[in-house]
């Protein structure tokens, strides 16, 4: 490489046949290729440093990868510094936005307490401390948050609503640890009167759609591989795919990771979380990306095994296929405390089943772990719970349909591929504990258990769920990404899900403060201009890079929609962003809905407005139900069908 490079050898094409040869991005980086001097970066030397032997297909002064809530507010940032920006995601219009389209929509933040804002912090992270400077970051932050918020999106924080203002049920989380110091100033605070309905996913992506004089967004664009000065070790660029072909962006300023976390990944999950199987609540595009490009410029990592699940029995959801969304099986109630046990492969029960855990994480020997899942898990119930199960009207039952059933323990075993003996032992075990009132095995409450009866018997596979994995490239408290010695890589930044903060329990809105904290610094970071590269020893030609501010943008407006006489025009503002509708009339009769535009999830919004403009036409009216679990996108296509009306 030493040879080619101080050659001078590297045509685009040439690196690009590299890369796509498996080339990681110190090979990309160490070849030195022809390019232009590029007269903005501020390098006044009369030598070429390495990023002027590159031939690059486009050129900003900051790219950020990855458009979640992270990436937003980084992008923002920048842009408002003054720099161009070139944001990046893998995910399609319409899946942007990672684990922030899905996630509660609140914030977690400590009124005004900076100090209790640490002390929580630094409690929760117990024996598995997270330095100094970065604590002192997040607990500054936390303490201004709701007013940062409020000034950088022109919101009023007289709208913002606390968690137990909004949902009594989830009002545990907020604190999550009523029991460590600190806590009686940690709240979890939404933006508006509503949760979980993509809110402030939407603020935040309206914050970069509102700013396109100064942010390229573009989609279904991965970045493959960080570019890195051999000499120095800073990050000039990224390789990104793009439209079929593979492109070298140059970035002035700074890159910054923002691409969250590798929940999707298998071989990672398997080599670092230790799961066989999960599946995730969230974005099925977070495949570990940052934490592969980190590691081939050098950078360290941290927190690789800590993750994020939700609700009951250790985090768990409904048996899906690989690439599929979970659902969480739903939260705890007297329903489920009966004759009903969670067991492994081999029949064995290994957690208390009636506990309520935090963000997946039960309570052991002091603290909050995520329980050890084996390879498979199974609900075991008898039919009075499957009776009560079904009367909860709870259940997914298209999933809850899966279920196995055999008229005894050890026949429901043989489907299972468990063993027998030790699953009769174990609902023998749980019989005998209810009967006496004392659970040796996980002090399982008295009142929750109740003797299995004579059969039959049920067997619902379940799974891990995931909401995020926190593991990725250290970063300390500039949001610069460290290498291996402690000292920053030069100009990569990370922010979010891509090395999250946290690195032993976790605080519910947690994610999302980190995401507004570090990505406003790292964003700010970032775009200031940066001293000269050192001269590099190789050949430079002239050229001009084609992709700049401007050229491309996948949110750039979509133009007027025409509409013919009977015909309107209405726009609601849906989880992906706008939901455009045609409405059209026969006099005062609703006689067409047309869906022109939407960003929506396809499993869940995409699904609800294929039968929400039959709905509102067969009742000539949009006072009807929101779609159960699409209540968001419903209430976009109410509002946009309301909206076109208006003008009939």
């Amino acid at each position: 490489m030493t040879e080619i490079a101080n050659q001078a050898i590297g045509r685009r094409s040439f690196l690009k046949g590299l890369a796509l040869a498996g080339v990681g991005a110190a090979g990309v980086a160490s070849l030195g290729g022809c390019a232009t001097p590029l007269s903005d970066t501020g390098n006044s030397s009369a030598a070429f440093d390495f990023a002027q032997t590159i031939n690059w297909d486009g050129q900003y002064d900051v790219v950020v990868v990855g458009f979640g809530s992270a990436g937003a507010v980084t992008a923002m940032s920048a842009a408002e510094a003054g720099a161009s920006v070139l944001l990046l995601d893998k995910a399609p219009l319409g899946h942007e936005g990672g684990n922030s389209r899905y996630c509660g929509q609140t914030f977690m933040h400590s009124n005004g307490d900076e100090q209790a804002a640490r002390d929580y912090f630094v409690a929760m992270c117990g024996s598995m401390p997270v330095a100094d400077d970065v604590v002192d970051t997040f607990a500054k932050g936390l303490a201004t948050l709701p007013e940062d918020y409020a000034e950088w999106y022109d919101l009023n924080i007289e709208d913002f609503r606390t968690v137990d203002q909004l949902s009594p049920a989830f009002a545990f989380m907020s604190p999550e640890y009523p029991e460590l110091p600190g806590s009686d100033k940690i709240s979890m605070t939404a933006l508006h009167q509503g949760n979980s309905d993509g809110y402030m996913w939407q603020t935040q992506r309206e914050g970069v759609s509102s700013r396109q004089d100064k942010i390229d967004v573009w989609l279904e664009s991965p970045a493959l591989h960080l570019i890195q000065d051999p000499q120095s070790k800073t990050i000039v660029g990224v390789e990104v795919q793009r439209k079929g072909d593979n492109l070298l962006i140059r970035a002035n300023n700074g890159v910054v990771l923002t691409c969250g976390g590798f929940e999707n990944n298998p071989e990672m999950v398997q080599d670092y979380l230790g799961l066989t199987r999960c599946a995730p609540l969230g974005t099925l595009y977070n495949t570990g990306d940052g934490v592969r490009m980190a590691l081939e410029v050098g950078a360290d990592l941290w927190h690789m095994t800590s993750y994020e699940s939700m609700m009951i029995f250790g985090g768990m959801g409904y048996l899906v296929e690989e690439g599929e969304r979970t659902t969480l099986i739903p939260l705890p109630a007297k329903i489920y405390h009966g004759s009903l046990v969670l067991v492994g492969n081999a029949g064995n029960r290994y957690l208390r089943e009636d506990e309520l855990a935090r963000h997946g994480k039960h309570y052991s020997n002091g603290g909050w772990k995520a329980p050890k899942h084996p390879s498979r898990s199974f609900l075991i119930f008898d039919q009075t719970q499957h009776d009560s199960l079904v009367a909860s009207g709870r259940l997914d039952e298209e999933r809850f349909a899966k279920k196995l059933s055999a008229p005894t323990i050890a026949e429901l075993a043989e489907l299972m591929e468990a063993d027998p003996e030790q699953l009769s032992q174990t609902i023998a075990d749980f019989g005998k504990a209810a009967q006496e009132g004392y659970d040796p095995a996980f002090r399982r409450a008295p009142e929750t258990m109740r003797a299995f009866d004579d059969g039959p018997f049920y067997a619902l596979e379940v799974m891990p769920d995931i909401l995020n994995t926190q593991g990725g490239p250290r970063r300390n408290g500039q949001a610069e990404v460290l290498d291996t010695e402690g000292n920053p890589i030069p100009h990569l930044y990370a922010a979010g899900e891509c090395g999250g903060i946290a690195s032993n329990m976790y605080q519910g809105g947690g994610n999302m403060a980190e995401c507004m904290i570090f990505g406003h610094l790292a964003g700010t970071n970032a775009a200031t201009v940066k001293d000269p590269l050192p001269p590099y020893i190789a050949e430079a030609v002239d050229a001009s890079p084609a992709f700049t501010l401007g050229v491309e943008n996948d949110l750039a407006d979509t133009g007027d929609y025409e509409a013919a006489a009977g015909e309107y025009i209405g726009k609601g503002q849906g989880i992906g962003g706008d939901l455009i509708v045609k409405v059209s009339m026969d006099g005062e009769t609703i006689a067409n809905i047309e869906v022109l535009e939407q960003h929506e999830t396809p499993d869940i919004g995409g699904k609800a407005l294929e039968t929400l403009p039959s709905i509102v036409i067969e009742a000539q009216s949009v006072d009807v139900d929101a779609i159960s679990g699409a209540t968001t996108t419903s209430n976009a296509f109410f509002t946009a069908v309301s909206d076109a009306l208006s003008q009939a």
